[in-house]
């Protein structure tokens, strides 16, 4: 699918940045609901579309091509994910520039008002923007040059190799466009607009559909080849879309080298969220790992189609994330206690909701439609048999990625580095006995379920930026209760 990694109802949004203990729960979720449901398209489409190139690749190339579509879905989205820093860096960076006074707003047709600092998100964004051209175009020359190499060290089966090494050179050579587009996309959710990349993204998703159809089926039967041509297409169009619309809303960033106190704030993200990262990433590898060595096609293609539909459904909890990483900023640097205990309550109530009902929905894709994917009875069984872990994956994923924005927004980077590398180490050791899909899967359930509690925990123990800002708070409260 395109990598991508506001009307009134982003104008709506803006007025939950400025939350306080006076905004009631019903109202705060109201607002943020305003900003979430636009967010959650746009976060959507991308494992949308991911499905969709299955489902063309299962029904016109069968297992093996699903099969290849798992290295190398590995080899651009998980590489691409590797860099998902800049685009988180990019959010913390803007969204607290545009929280600044004095700013000379921003001129935009969807709502956004002139409330926000858009200069100030403008210089923000620059380095970050730059950095993630400069790095994508470094990709996409390591692509071409090292695919087939790349693939042989991951021990690909020497009968998908073609099929793999098609798709990731198709995906490989738009690389630096990819990531160019997650930075504009976060400068405009940063800013609080959520439906003007709604619009984008829904535009360019159609354009990959039709390209699917068109490379896939007829006129053309070019296999994992056409649907990353699709793919890549629809990135181009998308990336250049947001540019334009950054440029109309006066939020285009400078493309220009950094100064050095511009590398030292970035630096601040983008070190630890690498580490953190790479762990997250290490993860999946290893899984891939894992079921490669179960040693037949079928595991591999329901691997494939297990991962791809948890890719999908834990999206719903990524607009609660970017909730946190956009309002909390301000209160964190305020140390507004009562101010992030009101937010979080709202978001996580949302969160707790939403991983049921979409772990709900997952399981029941799992089991009930595989055979949207594939027409193979052995791959419908075990995916089919997988489905009771894509349920728990799914809902311990949105709880988790709900409690990530704010980790993020807090920047408790270290937390959340030992978290990743103690959890880490634990999949490893569990992963190399793993003998079926199900196992695999319970390893990702376990790393997901110990971090929610153990940041919960933390806050409680008044620990990090979130927990001590609240236990001031809580102080404040108990010696003014003393002092009458």
């Amino acid at each position: 699918g395109m990598s991508i990694r506001g009307g009134g109802q982003a104008a709506a949004a803006q007025e939950t940045t400025k939350s306080s203990s006076t905004t009631s729960p019903s109202a705060s979720k109201r607002q943020m609901l305003a900003f979430a449901l636009p967010a959650l398209g746009i976060f959507l489409v991308n494992p949308l579309l991911s499905n969709i190139d299955n489902a063309f690749v299962g029904r016109t190339v069968g297992p093996a091509g699903l099969a290849a579509l798992s290295p190398a879905t590995l080899c651009t989205d998980q590489v691409l994910y590797l860099f998902s820093f800049l685009a988180r860096a990019t959010t913390g960076l803007v969204a607290r520039a545009y929280a600044t006074a004095d700013g000379e707003g921003s001129n935009g047709e969807e709502g956004n008002g002139r409330e926000g600092n858009a200069a100030a998100a403008r210089a923000a964004a620059s380095a970050p923007l730059t950095t993630s051209l400069l790095v994508g175009l470094v990709l996409s020359g390591l692509y071409a040059v090292f695919t087939p190499t790349l693939l042989s060290r991951m021990r690909v089966d020497p009968t998908l190799l073609p099929q793999a090494a098609s798709y990731v050179r198709w995906r490989g050579a738009i690389a630096w466009a990819a990531l160019a587009q997650a930075c504009c996309l976060q400068i405009l959710l940063a800013t609080r607009d959520a439906l003007t990349p709604l619009k984008i993204v829904a535009a360019a998703a159609v354009l990959n559909v039709a390209g699917d159809y068109a490379f896939c089926v007829r006129p053309l039967r070019w296999g994992c080849a056409g649907a990353a041509a699709a793919t890549s297409v629809a990135t181009l169009l998308s990336s250049t879309l947001m540019v334009h619309a950054l440029r109309r809303k006066e939020l285009l960033p400078t493309i220009r080298l950094p100064t050095r106190k511009e590398v030292g704030s970035l630096v601040e993200f983008m070190g630890p969220l690498m580490m953190i990262t790479i762990t997250r990433l290490l993860g999946f590898v290893y899984m891939q790992r894992a079921a490669s060595r179960l040693g037949d096609v079928q595991s591999l293609a329901a691997f494939q189609i297990c991962t791809n539909v948890v890719s999908f459904f834990l999206l719903f909890g990524e607009p609660l994330s970017q909730l946190s990483q956009t309002q909390l900023p301000a209160l964190v640097d305020r140390e507004d206690g009562e101010g992030l205990v009101a937010n979080l309550r709202s978001v996580l109530t949302l969160g707790l909701g939403a991983s049921l009902l979409v772990g709900g929905m997952a399981f029941g894709v799992a089991r009930y439609l595989p055979g949207i994917f594939t027409a193979d009875p052995a791959v419908r069984a075990l995916a089919q048999a997988a489905a009771p872990s894509v349920f728990f994956m799914v809902a311990n994923a949105i709880l988790a990625v709900t409690v990530d924005g704010a980790m993020l927004a807090s920047k408790d980077f270290g937390w959340m580095l030992f978290l990743g590398v103690s959890t880490f180490a634990a999949q490893v050791g569990v992963l190399s006995r793993a003998t079926n899909l199900n196992a695999i899967f319970a390893t990702f359930i376990f790393r997901l379920g110990v971090y929610g509690p153990a940041c919960a925990l933390r806050a409680a123990m008044g620990r990090g930026a979130i927990g001590r800002a609240i236990a001031k708070t809580w102080r404040e409260k108990r010696a003014a209760l003393k002092g009458q």
